[in-house]
């Protein structure tokens, strides 16, 4: 069951598309029901042997945190009418996000594996200024999913450690579990080629930054960082903004939404990619920007971080020092060798991340926890 309204396009979503067609090629059959528009269920089957439900419940476009809040009672009305209906009885229910958590103890009598992706408590602290009601029924929400599922799945350790901080009643049930990387990273385009699809010269040092605008991607800290360092070196440089519309300026690209598939393109044009959020569960980006080969800029005090300090990949920075990211890319435009340094290292760090793996994994934790087959 996943987080409605994201089909399976962006976001998370890119590590259920990764998962469910290795559970495809395992012959692990699969229901995922998702919200959407329309009036009348659809179902698509992306991989043999997973079926994803499109259950329309009022769900608006675009989507907010509480229009999706505001549609989900109906969801779980008519995703009960859909189980009744093609009979379907799951052995183990995986709820990704709060709101399908919610959905699944509604629907399913079997055991439940979630996956939080983000934890409220772990963004402010509790009755933070703003701190509106949907945020509280949140935190209360998932800290009650932490006592009632059967297991929960970090991406980390650093992650499990830092959320069972915050809801205690995780003890015992944490698991970690890392995704994997597409393939397609491992071998990008020839670099000549992706800069002259995206418009860019041949020359000078280009960064990425594949970020939502929202607060929590901490955008706004890169954008500044950049404008500080441009003009401060002779070299050439220039900012793909990937995930965010915006007025392009000098040195500057705002590229909007660019679908997962086209991320290859922007790794191979990139000399290094900027990473400035304080708080992901984990981190696709730097992860396809490390297997790509692409030096990644992190603040330290992150899952990401942490990693690259201590295996390489990339630089880290102090996000309390107001220089510390502009510093850290003023250091890549002036020292090719340690740039191509980094691009050598960064392979190494992100081999140990397959969905193989990652599969297997998740094999052995839904067999463990499933109920009994009813029998005929």
């Amino acid at each position: 069951m996943e987080e409605p309204g994201e089909g399976l396009s962006g976001g998370m979503n890119v590590f259920l598309r990764g998962l469910l067609r290795g559970f495809s090629g395992r012959g692990i059959a699969t229901d995922v029901l998702t919200r959407a528009a329309g009036d009348a269920v659809e179902a698509t089957a992306p991989f043999p042997g997973v079926r994803i439900f499109h259950v329309p419940c009022g769900w608006k476009d675009p989507p907010t945190r509480q229009s999706a809040y505001e549609s989900l009672e109906e969801f779980i009305g008519r995703s009960r009418l859909l189980l009744r209906g093609e009979r379907i009885a799951p052995r183990v229910v995986s709820a990704h996000y709060w709101m399908s958590g919610v959905a699944a103890r509604q629907l399913a009598e079997a055991p439940m594996v979630l996956t939080y992706h983000t934890v409220e408590a772990r963004k402010a602290p509790p009755e933070a200024p703003g701190d509106g009601p949907l945020a509280r029924t949140r935190r209360k929400e998932e800290e009650r999913l932490a006592r009632e599922a059967a297991r929960v799945v970090f991406f980390s350790e650093f992650d499990l450690a830092e959320t069972a901080r915050v809801l205690p009643s995780l003890s015992g049930k944490g698991v970690v579990i890392p995704p994997g990387v597409g393939e397609r990273f491992r071998r990008l385009p020839p670099r000549g080629v992706a800069r002259q699809s995206l418009g860019l010269g041949a020359e000078g040092v280009v960064f990425l930054l594949a970020a939502r605008g929202d607060a929590g991607k901490n955008a706004g800290t890169a954008l500044a960082a950049f404008r500080s360092v441009r003009g401060r070196r002779e070299e050439r440089v220039s900012l793909l903004v990937a995930g965010q519309e915006g007025l392009s300026e000098d040195d500057v690209t705002f590229l909007g939404s660019v679908p997962h598939d086209g991320m290859p393109m922007l790794f191979a044009a990139a000399d290094a990619v900027v990473c400035p959020s304080r708080y992901e569960s984990f981190g696709l980006v730097p992860l396809e920007a490390l297997v790509s080969g692409v030096p990644v800029i992190l603040p330290a005090g992150t899952y990401w971080g942490e990693k690259v300090r201590s295996e390489g990949g990339g630089l880290v920075y102090d996000p309390e020092d107001p220089a510390g990211l502009s510093g850290a890319m003023l250091r890549l435009i002036s020292e090719p060798s340690l740039r191509a340094r980094l691009s050598l290292s960064g392979p190494d760090v992100a081999a140990p991340f397959t969905w193989e793996r990652c599969t297997t994994s998740w094999e052995t934790l839904l067999s463990s926890v499933s109920r009994p087959r009813s029998p005929r």
